[in-house]
């Protein structure tokens, strides 16, 4: 679960628009970090058998990847900033618990 999720749900409970910008950039998120994870578990095998000229693909791939989860990323703020506008206090939903040590 998304450390932020709660907040999500509050956005959800308030019909609050920023919770599209949540939902997209969450996705975004995952995907470019699922891509990342993908592509260099792959890269190793590829030049390990020579499977051809494929260096300039990867890590074209790769950086779409990050791309990606910049993507993700910026909506998520985005989401966040709306919650504000819409009158959400998003700090209590990032400050650890009372009690909780780190």
């Amino acid at each position: 679960m998304q450390p932020d999720y709660p907040l999500y749900e509050e956005m959800v409970r308030r019909g609050s628009r920023g919770r599209w910008f949540w939902r997209v950039g969450t996705w975004l998120y995952a995907a470019g970090l699922l891509g990342m994870v993908i592509v260099l578990a792959v890269w190793p095998v590829v030049f390990f058998f020579k499977f051809g000229e494929t260096g300039i693909g990867y890590a074209v791939a790769l950086l779409a990847m990050a791309g990606l989860v910049l993507l993700g990323s910026t909506l998520r703020r985005v989401s966040y900033r709306i919650a504000l506008g819409e009158g959400i206090d998003i700090t209590k939903y990032f400050e650890p618990p009372p009690g909780d040590k780190q």
